[in-house]
């Protein structure tokens, strides 16, 4: 048994062996390097059916890299943060709707008051990282500085990917039974003299662990569980969240705005550092003689250089032209500056179409990259704007799912039912709003002649206008909610006209 077991594992790490031989190496070039094999599913002996990204994951320490511009291609990695932050910008915050007003309120409160920063950080780690996990968490209640709102509110924590491990439960993979977030706390060993200020610190290693029952704390540097810092929970859940962007079925995870860019960065990176190259060496023009005795233009010139008695150049004598504003030539000989001719101009088209590359794969308009051709006419730069639009449209869609987790996860937190709230954003542009309200008013205009002539009854006309009202409620609702119009009270009769004949009573 103990053979057979020996054998088995030397085949499976053969396989490993070869699997690793064939992948491409890290490389800024490869795409492969964008995303690497974690083996989730271990080694696989026998062929499956399984699609052959499903196991992979971003390069996260390669995207941080790319937005912050500080790895191998920084001439080209510019285009990196822009790319994510302009999604960012348009992509704004969103407003949460119950029947409940209260509620409403308070979620509102949440999501702009108290968790916009953190809320932002989150959209741009996920469009960047294709992943992100988010933290619900309140201040300690022995916090001094803690305020009422803040200890209701709560507030996120993000924490990137690569230092959480979740566990899902079977059957539900909607729930978390338990996290593991691996940490850095900073220990205080020894206090020292305090005049002297020599205390000592360690830095440890802590895994905080949180299940459906408690928060522990692990201190791995020391093998020993922190029992001053375990608390229960009381919540019931696991307040840990995992954001995913453009969630993929067949790689069973998110994906970075940043992965289809990357060669054209690459690109880019490589014609700009030539071009550079290649003006470093054309910016400096050659000097160029047409001598017709060399001894005497030396002699002339770089006396030096000359040696009389031996009349002939001393061997290895340095000849410069610093301090020469004047140079002496018989009538025949001349002097002139070469200067090559660059390659820049030739580099700028190629430039300019690599830029184009990179905001037809990032679906980023060119002025995000503050490139504005002053005669391009407005149409122009609108059609660029279109795809940026619905590129918004698509990641506001995909982010409302994680919103309103993090709404029933407050809502429960404070002994709330956990509903579902309606997730509302602002648009994207002020001529896209002016464009729908003129939509609205022909709609309702469309809609009142229907109705007054009884083509339609009143429960149609607020159906059809409810997708331009997202906070509209029930047709039943709303009727109650309509105030009553108002009586206008009728006039006194005023005096009688001049001509009028004044008859009966009034006589």
């Amino acid at each position: 048994m103990n053979r057979l077991s020996r054998a088995w594992h030397r085949v499976t790490e053969m396989i490993a062996t070869d699997l690793s031989r064939m992948l491409p190496p890290y490389s800024w070039t490869a795409f492969s390097g964008v995303r690497g094999f974690v083996g989730y599913y271990g080694t696989r002996f026998w062929p499956t059916k399984h699609p052959a990204g499903e196991a992979s994951v971003v390069n996260y320490d390669m995207t941080r890299m790319l937005y912050r511009n500080d790895g191998e291609i920084g001439l080209g990695a510019g285009f990196a943060k822009p790319i994510v932050d302009v999604t960012v910008n348009f992509l704004g915050m969103p407003n949460v709707l119950l029947d409940d007003e209260d509620e409403t309120e308070f979620l509102n409160e949440c999501i702009h008051d108290f968790w916009a920063p953190q809320l932002r950080e989150m959209f741009t780690a996920a469009i960047r990282d294709s992943k992100v996990i988010v933290k619900l968490c309140w201040p300690d209640i022995l916090d001094p500085l803690m305020t009422i709102d803040e200890s209701e509110h709560g507030t996120l924590e993000i924490i990137p990917p690569d230092l959480v491990d979740i566990e899902r439960d079977g059957k539900n993979k909607n729930i978390i039974t338990r996290v593991i977030i691996h940490r850095r706390m900073n220990f205080v060993i020894n206090l020292g003299d305090p005049t002297t200020g020599d205390a000592k610190t360690e830095v440890h290693d802590v895994l905080e662990i949180i299940d459906r029952e408690t928060y522990g704390f692990f201190d791995q540097t020391t093998s020993s569980w922190l029992d001053s810092m375990a608390a229960p929970n009381r919540y019931g859940f696991v307040p840990v969240l995992e954001v995913f962007n453009e969630w993929d079925a067949a790689l069973q995870g998110g994906q970075s705005d940043l992965e289809t860019v990357i060669p054209f960065m690459q690109a880019f990176h490589d014609v700009l550092t030539q071009s550079l190259q290649a003006h470093r060496y054309h910016s400096t023009p050659k000097l160029k003689l047409k001598l017709s005795d060399v001894a005497t233009f030396i002699k002339n010139n770089f006396p030096a250089a000359w040696d009389e008695e031996k009349a002939t150049v001393i061997p290895q004598a340095e000849i410069s032209l610093n301090g020469r504003e004047v140079l002496f030539f018989t009538s025949e000989e001349d002097a002139e500056f070469l200067e090559a001719r660059s390659v820049l101009g030739e580099s700028r088209e190629l430039l300019e179409f690599l830029i184009d590359c990179i905001c037809i794969a990032s679906q980023t308009p060119e002025w995000a990259f503050m490139r504005v051709d002053s005669g391009s006419a407005n149409s122009d730069r609108n059609a660029q704007t279109v795809p940026l639009v619905k590129k918004v449209e698509r990641k506001r869609n995909n982010m409302v799912e994680p919103v309103q987790m993090l709404c029933k996860m407050v809502l429960v937190a404070r002994d709330l039912i956990p509903n579902r709230p309606q997730i509302t954003w602002e648009v994207v542009r002020t001529d896209d709003e002016f464009v729908q309200m003129q939509a609205f008013q022909q709609l309702v205009m469309g809609l009142e002649v229907a109705r007054t002539r009884g083509e339609i009854s009143d429960e149609t006309y607020m159906k059809s206008i409810r997708a331009f009202l997202p906070g509209m409620k029930a047709p039943e609702d709303e009727k109650k909610d309509i105030p009553p119009a108002p009586v206008i009270p009728a006039l006194p009769p005023g005096p009688p006209a001049p001509g009028t004949p004044v008859t009966g009573a009034a006589q």
